[in-house]
């Protein structure tokens, strides 16, 4: 009971952030949205605060398993497209709860709105894993300096995140590829690298 209750907790919190932004995220809102007595929230996650760090431990951890592969590849022609489906899969990972959300998507509310301290290790733990990324990619795209690589980086990383709506109703019946596939994504990271794109040309 005690597991179930505190799921369901996790799963309103999420919901919330993810469809509303952290501003929203209150312990009476968890209660409404739960189904549950706010002061539950209190009695399982000590505050809001303590659900958002457990939101951020549940959606980052499986994006830093995805991560750890960085940097295995060996150089060969595909090298360039195996390395940014590695790093890009993580970020387009669903929600650990809110059907139709992403993870990242939950980690950028918490990032931008959360508790500082859980703000400063989230952040920290990007940092560490763009420095992986750039160090991977870096012997592969040579034809770019450190800093445009960097600037095309995070660029692309922006792609991952996508506009609002934060959540994504299922292309159902089409038969095609979501626009927001890992598909798509990779093959605007390989333009956006490439030696032809060099210069603005």
């Amino acid at each position: 009971m005690s597991e179930d209750t505190r799921t369901r907790l996790l799963r309103a919190a999420e919901n919330i952030l993810i469809r509303e932004g952290a501003h929203a995220l209150t312990v009476r809102r968890v209660g409404a949205v739960s189904g549950l007595n706010p002061t539950l929230v209190t009695y399982h996650c000590g505050t809001v605060a303590g659900l958002l760090g457990e939101l951020c431990r549940l959606n980052l951890e499986p994006m830093m398993e995805g991560w750890s592969a960085l940097g295995d590849e060996q150089a060969s022609p595909s090298a360039l497209g195996d390395t940014l489906r590695i790093w890009l899969g993580p970020l387009l990972r669903p929600a650990a709860f809110t059907s139709g959300g992403r993870a990242l998507v939950v980690l950028d509310e918490i990032a931008a709105h959360g508790d500082p301290e859980l703000s400063r290790q989230l952040l920290e733990a990007m940092v560490t894993v763009s420095g992986r990324v750039h160090a991977a990619l870096h012997p592969l795209t040579p034809h770019l300096d450190p800093r445009e690589l960097r600037a095309r980086l995070r660029f692309i990383a922006g792609a991952a995140l996508g506009p609002p709506p934060r959540v994504r109703a299922a292309e159902k019946g089409s038969g095609e590829e979501p626009l927001d596939s890992l598909l798509y994504l990779c093959a605007f990271a390989e333009a956006a690298l490439s030696p032809r794109t060099q210069g603005g040309a």
